[in-house]
């Protein structure tokens, strides 16, 4: 395993960023960071989140200690345990954290809105009174084709020290091409208390908004979405496909980038419909959506997603021959997540 910190050769200096208080939320400014290495994966850990690093550029920051809303919020939105920033091919920066239309949106994130413990309210995503708090690292590692971060959290009440989720979340970082860059996502989350655990999407006018989630910068509007079905021109809740890709400009006048959520054919209800989109900057893949979940004492829930961070929109980015691979490679429907 290779962490961050002096080596004798090959080795460029780097500007990483960390997430610094701003008018609208915590925007990304650059600081200097350790030394990297010019070629291959490399982890860096400042103490407030574990940064991964392809040939001397930025990939993704896990933010594992508080973040603290910006000055003005209220203070209930601090929160940990999620991807932010997320950067495009070429450094761009992709998401966005404390968004002023959404405070509780962060980045790339895993979390559900209705959600009990005991019959208790639960709501992880408005982080209200219970949160995603940092355990313990499972797996930091790089080698010359991927990095691989692996970690357990817990959720937590701010009233009762007693975990009622563990939850396991593994990023598996594959090598860029000249087109993009593939991050398979392993999620599992298991009751680990004495009562039963329920998980749902959100309830208002059966929007099942819940899960995975990706919140991009809203000042990259206008954002274009594509699906194994074509192209979104409404917002929507739920939609019958097995991907999804979000796709704008870097800046205005900028080059474009996108990311795509591919579904793993062995996740439960595969293709599951429950996606949601809005075009002011949010993409989501929403399982349960609409139904509720119950896990029983160390009962668990497993699910499988690919990442595909690329260059330009869907069509240059080569979204759907990607996904045709990816399904060839994991295997087909019904398959073990």
């Amino acid at each position: 395993m290779r962490v961050a910190g002096l080596i004798a050769m090959g080795v460029l200096m780097v500007l990483m960023v960390s997430c610094q208080t701003g008018p609208g939320g915590p925007d990304p400014q650059p600081r200097l960071a350790a030394e990297v290495p010019a070629e291959g994966f490399w982890l860096d850990d400042n103490g407030q989140s574990l940064d991964l690093f392809e040939d001397g550029r930025p990939v993704l920051a896990y933010r594992y200690t508080f973040v603290e809303p910006p000055e003005g919020v209220d203070a209930k939105f601090r929160r940990m345990s999620y991807i932010h920033p997320l950067y495009g091919l070429d450094g761009d920066v992709l998401t966005q954290d404390f968004p002023d239309d959404h405070y509780h949106h962060r980045g790339l994130f895993w979390t559900w809105p209705r959600c009990t413990a005991g019959g208790r309210p639960m709501d992880v995503w408005l982080v209200d009174g219970v949160r995603q708090v940092f355990d313990r690292w499972v797996t930091r590692e790089t080698t010359t084709d991927a990095a691989t971060i692996a970690v357990e959290n817990l959720w937590v009440f701010d009233d009762d020290p007693q975990p009622k989720v563990r939850e396991r979340v593994e990023f598996v970082v594959h090598r860029s091409d000249n087109v993009g860059r593939a991050i398979d996502i392993y999620l599992k989350f298991t009751n680990v208390c004495d009562e039963a655990v329920t998980i749902r999407g959100a309830t208002e006018q059966d929007k099942g908004y819940g899960g995975l989630c990706y919140r991009p910068d809203k000042a990259r509007k206008p954002m274009q979405f594509t699906t194994a079905r074509g192209g979104i021109d409404a917002d929507q809740t739920e939609y019958d496909t097995p991907w999804a890709d979000c796709t704008s400009t870097v800046a205005p006048n900028g080059p474009v980038s996108g990311v795509a959520i591919f579904q793993h054919p062995g996740n439960p209800g595969y293709p599951h419909p429950g996606w949601l989109f809005r075009h002011y900057g949010f993409l989501g893949a929403s399982y349960p959506h609409n139904e509720t979940l119950t896990l029983n004492p160390n009962d668990s829930l497993e699910l499988r997603y690919r990442l595909y961070v690329h260059r330009g929109d869907a069509a240059f980015g080569k979204v759907a021959e990607r996904f045709a691979q990816y399904t060839e490679v994991v295997g087909t429907p019904g398959a073990k997540p």
